[in-house]
């Protein structure tokens, strides 16, 4: 066992080991221990060590520069050759124009941001829709109620829902087009109007007359498979322009002479 082997058994077991630097007094006279066979030195280092080494290296490598060939004129066809080449360039069809590529048609379709609509089911009288305007904290709901006591109808038999389209929301798709909603709505109100018929269908404010309307309103009146359609302001708009009231209970009272004759 030479010395280093010693040395690491002694530190495993826990001995520390003792060298001193000097002889010590009636100490044996030193020896030289038994040390591990040297390892091979490796190879001298390839880089250069200076820069002359480096300059005689690269024009050593670089070759010597290949003699200049001088290029060769072709040789000039003949007469017979140049007559034919200018035959065939005078017969030969001028080149088409370049046509300027067709533009592009972008849909014209407009893009229609969410909505909602409250409904309201009055007996067998009523179907109204309502264009809703989101974080207006209008009373729309009271507004309604007096609409509906003037009429005599405060009485029947009430149900509410909302339509929102679009009804499954996808932030990964693009914006749904007007297309999209009219079909949507037009298609929930002949659900609703087969599920639970009515005499008339109120369609108040932009959205509502734009999605739902089956038929178009001239006039703000219409006929749909025997369902009288009036098409009015929103009750948000009738709460933040009061002065439209006035043109929403004239259309009542033409339409509903019986009801309003007394009021």
């Amino acid at each position: 066992m030479h010395e280093l082997h010693r040395a690491e058994y002694l530190e495993a077991l826990g001995i520390p080991s003792y060298v001193p630097r000097y002889v010590l007094p009636l100490a044996p006279a030193p020896r030289q221990a038994q040390l591990p066979v040297a390892e091979p030195k490796p190879a001298a280092n390839p880089l250069p060590h200076s820069a002359d080494q480096i300059l005689d290296t690269v024009s050593r490598a670089v070759p010597e520069p290949a003699p200049r060939q001088v290029p060769v004129r072709p040789a000039e066809p003949p007469q017979v050759a140049r007559e034919l080449e200018s035959l065939v360039a005078d017969t030969r069809p001028p080149a088409a124009a370049q046509q300027p590529p067709a533009a592009v048609v972008e849909s014209t379709e407009t893009r229609v941001e969410p909505f909602v609509l409250s409904c309201w089911w009055i007996g067998d009288e009523l179907l109204a829709v309502d264009s809703r305007e989101p974080g207006a904290a209008l009373p729309v709901e009271a507004l309604f109620n007096n609409m509906v006591r003037a009429l005599g109808w405060h009485e029947l038999s009430r149900e509410q829902d909302r339509l929102r389209w679009p009804m499954a929301e996808n932030r990964f798709a693009a914006a749904a087009s007007a297309s999209d909603a009219r079909d949507t709505c037009s298609i929930w109100l002949e659900g609703a109007s087969a599920r639970r018929p009515v005499k008339t269908i109120w369609l108040m404010g932009q959205q509502a007359q734009d999605f739902c309307a089956p038929v178009p309103l001239e006039d703000g009146v219409a006929d749909w498979n025997g369902i009288r359609m009036l098409s009015m302001p929103s009750l948000s708009e009738l709460l933040q322009a009061p002065e439209r009231k006035r043109e929403v209970w004239q259309l009542l009272q033409e339409t509903y002479p019986e009801q309003t004759r007394s009021r």
